[in-house]
């Protein structure tokens, strides 16, 4: 690879991506805003005019950077100001090393779409897009020490990428070991494909129907993910923002064939008692696998498209993605309504709260720990962290506010956002304390928590190794992607796919780009206190053969002008990872608009998730 001279933050997910659906990492200027891969329709005609923000509990936030006491008595705060540094913060045990660095060639740099990296035991794919926008879906093998056992072999797929950052692939596998591909959708047919029971990529065959055509002819937002058991669930919606509905399919490896696996809608958005002629739209996050084997689900509803008016913060959790309880074990009836069931944070419209920038995580003790944005009694955005109270059955949720900024990052109307502050998700460090990671303005940052969820500092996030995060590419605008492995980490370490590109540009095709592509690369990483396996059995996988219909792509050497080389864990998982997943047989899980978030993403490591959205799952159009 060209030689890198330049480091940039890292911007990686969703989001899914957790147990989870989604997740989008990647790389950025530290001076410029994220663009979500959600766009937003333009905001629709409203009565209600904008409240004040409604008051939260406030915690002690002396160890962070404060805010100015003219800022905090303001009514109209400034522009945000959310990546001061306050003490310094020992990380143990955070640095990896790059154990190996395997090449595919040449991917799309023209805009950042994701791109899906899934390994199980010795088999590992890569769903990806070529220089030239054809999707490809790569297999090889490996060794017992996590390294490549041979080459690459490739696959590709009749499917064209265009101008539009929805499109990314989803890539997950059934219990009998057969490989399931869908991807480049934005509102149109569904593309599926699957395998023989070999996985062997060379066996992919389309699937024009998974279940219903009628309901498969408008499709965004495919994701995988396997419940306990291993069964697999693909979940999808059909139609656009603000009418479409989202299904849960449950495969039959028996069968070699699809049902669904509800009865019933998951979410219904139909007006309230207070408000019979209201009607809301649901996003939610996950479901997430959590360390206590139960699937954790996050939503929020919308009012209307404009992005401001989303509101109470809910939650459920589940053993099976069929019944679901809330926070204390209580079962909760379905279809979830506006308001009912168990509201974490009833947030009203205008109040700071976004959909697909809430993320599920975890404390040291298991419990399920939700990060989100608001803003503060005097209208400044503020980061909270919400876990069960089991002190009290009123409210079930201890809130606290984790950040003490300065500044207001407004959103709302159409169009795709600018995030200045993304949520990326959790992670328990080994004294216990909680590292709640965000972007700020593209900025990877840190607030750590203690075990009572109180703030103990805000720092900047630990870096990927030079390897991953310097960038290689000289095109102007160019950032760095890190997607996560759904199959989450391994004995060896943990894999990440790599590539450079441009962010995304609202879905609009862009007059210059760079046209030579960027180089595509799955490297594995090791921390330092990890042990390296001590024997190495080569024989211990083959590399399956290619027949006559794979495609050689090897590796191209490009000229340095040309290389130009853009929410936890990605989206869907492996039962091993946790993640963003969805919801036994029935119709519709969810009704109006329950759209999956782009990244499901929760941070592992200094695992950043672009997802926002989006996979952040913050997604609107």
């Amino acid at each position: 690879m060209a030689e890198r001279t330049r480091r940039l933050p890292l911007l990686s997910s969703a989001s899914v991506l957790t147990a989870a659906f989604i997740g989008l990492p990647l790389l950025a200027a530290p001076a410029q805003a994220t663009t979500s891969p959600i766009d937003t329709p333009p905001p629709a005609a409203s009565s209600t005019a904008q409240p004040t923000a409604t008051p939260t509990p406030t915690a002690s936030a002396s160890p962070l950077p404060s805010a100015s006491a003219s800022a905090t008595t303001s009514p109209t705060p400034g522009p945000l100001v959310c990546d001061d540094r306050g003490a310094p913060y020992d990380f143990a045990d955070t640095s990896e090393t790059v154990i190996e660095e395997s090449e595919l060639g040449l991917t799309w740099a023209g805009m950042y779409v994701l791109q899906d990296l899934l390994t199980q035991d010795d088999r590992q794919y890569v769903g990806f897009y070529t220089d030239d926008r054809e999707m490809v879906i790569a297999q090889r093998a490996l060794r017992t020490d996590g390294t490549s056992a041979g080459d690459w072999i490739y696959q590709p797929l009749p499917e064209t990428l265009e101008w539009d950052s929805h499109n990314y692939i989803s890539l997950g596998l059934d219990r009998d070991g057969a490989l399931h591909v869908a991807g480049n959708m934005h509102d149109v047919a569904l593309n599926y494909y699957r395998t023989d029971a070999s996985g062997d990529v060379t066996t992919l065959t389309a699937v024009p129907t998974m279940v219903d055509p009628a309901t498969e002819d408008s499709v965004t937002y495919p994701e995988f993910v396997n419940r306990k058991d291993g069964s697999l669930v693909f979940s999808h919606r059909n139609g656009g923002s603000g009418s479409g509905v989202t299904y849960f399919n449950l495969f039959d490896e028996t069968t070699q064939s699809w049902s669904r696996l509800i009865d019933q809608p998951l979410f219904d958005g139909a007006g309230t008692t207070e408000n019979p002629e209201g009607t809301w739209n649901s996003y939610y996050q996950g479901p997430t696998l959590g360390p206590d084997g139960k699937f954790h689900l996050l939503w929020v509803w919308r009012d209307t498209p404009d992005a401001a008016t989303n509101s109470m913060l809910s939650y459920a959790s589940s053993d099976d993605l069929v019944t679901w309880q809330d926070s204390k074990g209580e079962p909760l009836t379905t279809p979830f309504t506006y308001g009912a069931g168990d509201v974490v944070d009833p947030i009203p419209d205008y109040a700071g709260l976004l959909n697909g920038n809430a993320r599920i995580g975890f404390t040291a003790d298991d419990e399920v720990l939700i990060s989100y944005h608001k803003y503060d009694e005097a209208g400044n955005s503020q980061v909270f962290t919400a876990t069960p109270d089991r002190t009290s059955s009123d409210p079930a949720w201890k809130i606290d506010q984790v950040s003490d900024w300065e500044g207001r990052w407004s959103f709302g109307g159409g169009g795709s956002l600018v995030f200045e502050v993304q949520m990326l998700g959790s992670e328990v460090l080994s004294d216990g304390d909680v590292q709640v990671n965000y972007l700020c303005s593209g900025e990877p940052m840190s607030i750590i928590i203690d075990r009572d969820q109180q703030p103990v500092t805000q720092v900047s996030t630990p870096p990927y190794p030079a390897q991953v995060a310097e960038l290689a590419g000289t095109y102007p605008g160019l950032q760095v992607n890190v997607q996560q492995d759904r199959g989450g980490n391994t004995d060896n370490g943990r894999y990440v796919l790599r590539w450079e590109s441009l962010g995304q540009n609202r879905d609009l095709p862009r007059d210059e780009w760079p046209e030579g592509g960027s180089t595509l690369s799955v490297l594995l990483l090791r921390a330092a206190s990890e042990t390296p396996p001590e024997t190495i059995d080569p024989t211990a996988t083959s590399q399956p053969t290619a027949t006559a219909t794979a495609t050689a792509l090897p590796p191209i050497s490009v000229q340095p002008t040309e290389m130009t080389g853009t929410g936890g864990q990605g989206p869907g998982t492996i039962p091993s990872a946790p993640g963003s997943a969805e919801a036994d047989s029935g119709s519709e899980l969810a009704t109006t608009g329950a759209d999956l978030p782009w990244l499901a993403f929760g941070a592992a490591g200094a695992l950043l998730l672009l997802g926002a959205a989006l996979l952040a799952r913050r997604k609107n159009a």
